[in-house]
């Protein structure tokens, strides 16, 4: 049985890995893998949140401060560690988890910088332990499909890609009232989140990226959003009575608006009654002044092979999910996803269809059946590759994300947010150097 230790007790570290390899009967959404792996230590800024886990599960994981990782390696001996803490914080835990020869799960983004990146990846070489980034998207049913697809040569040779990438009213926010907000912590959003789709397009087109040229800003959120109740009011409003006149605040409070009982609207939630209030203070709100990254991209990237990849995002729209064409000389393929259907303002299936189009030829609507789990079914079957052992879909279909991958999506997004700053295109080897 192999002993994991997790770096930053979060709402995913908890969720996705501590809870599956406790095993709890009681919580079978979360799947058992105890008999192949134990938690034998964590460490977080926030110890107290550690111990208080321990106390209402009943478990008996070792507590650590964040800066202790040394004496946690030292004292429990994990075979591999489980990085789940904010971003900016990863590459200083992976190098020193492959300095001991241990194995290294990471949560996306792998890194906040191609710097980084590049630092990580040469500890790799050095050490005997491996890097697997949790790219959870690459696993979710439909895109398996659309994967298979491609190997199979219904698009001939691919030509061009267009993702429209939409968070909405109730997500979207959220990012802004965190540490997510801070590009120092975070990388910005074209790091921390668009990094996800980054990957799954360049898994989907099995290149690697060259160029990123990028325009963005900050748009519906900062001091400046037009949402802002201070714009109007032209004076200083406490946080209470900016909230009382904040669109988005008004249109998901609970308190004042009832809202269903669903799993889509479980974000804001303590997960098991664990407050966080060390990494989400509760005076940070979506205007404040030191705000300093976009929510909004518009981005065009260039691959080694001639691909491009024109990529819009939006962190504030009335649904969440993606449009997705990808074109070439067999033909087209489309997809719609809300992920959000509960939270979607008109009526939606959670049923996903993968639309084929021959170039010349007659139109095929795949039905995807609708996965239990997290992140469309996608949580569930990357414990599987993590814990138990890679399936045989997940070798033919090279779904399993390594270090350079990771370093590629980090790249792109690095290049996004760069290439909005300078009004330059930016080229991937300037990143990884």
């Amino acid at each position: 049985m192999k002993k994991y230790a997790i770096c930053g007790f979060s709402i995913r570290g908890i969720a996705q890995y501590v809870i599956p390899l406790i095993g709890k009967p009681e919580l079978p959404e979360y799947g058992d893998f105890s008999k192949y792996g134990k938690v034998v230590a964590a460490l977080d800024v926030d110890v107290e949140r550690i111990k208080t886990f321990n106390e209402r599960q009943h478990t008996s994981i070792q507590a650590y401060g964040h800066d202790e990782f040394e004496r946690m390696v030292k004292e429990t001996k994990p075979d591999a560690v489980i990085i789940t803490s904010p971003d900016r914080t990863h590459a200083e835990y992976i190098i020193m988890a492959l300095k001991h020869n241990l194995d290294v799960i990471v949560e996306k983004p792998m890194t906040i910088s191609g710097k980084q990146a590049v630092e990580v990846i040469e500890a790799e070489k050095k050490s005997k332990g491996k890097i697997r980034v949790a790219f959870n998207m690459r696993y979710q049913p439909a895109h398996k499909y659309i994967r298979k697809m491609i190997m199979e040569g219904a698009l001939g040779k691919i030509v061009n890609v267009e993702l429209i990438h939409n968070l909405d009213t109730y997500h979207g926010p959220s990012y802004f009232e965190r540490w997510n907000r801070k590009r120092d912590i975070s990388g910005g959003l074209s790091i921390h989140k668009s990094c996800h789709e980054f990957d799954l397009m360049n898994w989907f087109i099995d290149d690697v990226p060259e160029e990123i040229f990028s325009f963005g800003g900050l748009n519906y959120f900062g001091p400046n959003s037009v949402f802002n109740p201070q714009k109007k009011t032209k004076k200083k409003l406490s946080k209470k009575e900016i909230k009382e006149r904040c669109p988005y605040y008004r249109k998901w409070n609970p308190e004042t608006v009832p809202l269903p009982e669903s799993k889509h609207m479980q974000i804001y939630k303590d997960t098991f009654n664990l407050p966080y209030k060390v990494q989400y203070p509760e005076e940070l709100y979506i205007y404040d002044e030191d705000i300093d990254i976009e929510d909004t991209y518009s981005a065009v990237i260039k691959y080694k092979k001639g691909i491009t990849l024109t990529y819009s995002f939006n962190a504030s729209t009335p649904w969440e999910g993606y449009i997705l064409g990808i074109n070439g000389t067999g033909g087209r393929i489309e997809a719609v996803h809300y992920f959000a259907p509960d939270r979607c303002p008109f009526p939606v299936s959670e049923r996903q269809t993968v639309t084929y189009i021959p170039l010349f030829g007659t139109r095929q609507v795949h039905d995807i059946p609708v996965a239990t789990g997290g992140h469309g079914g996608a949580d569930h079957v990357i414990k599987h590759d993590l814990f138990v052992k890679e399936t045989e879909e997940s070798k033919k279909l090279g779904i399993c994300a390594g270090s350079m991958a990771g370093a590629y999506a980090v790249a792109i997004g690095e290049g996004v947010w760069k290439s909005v700053k300078s009004g330059n295109p930016i080229k991937v080897s300037e990143i990884l150097k």
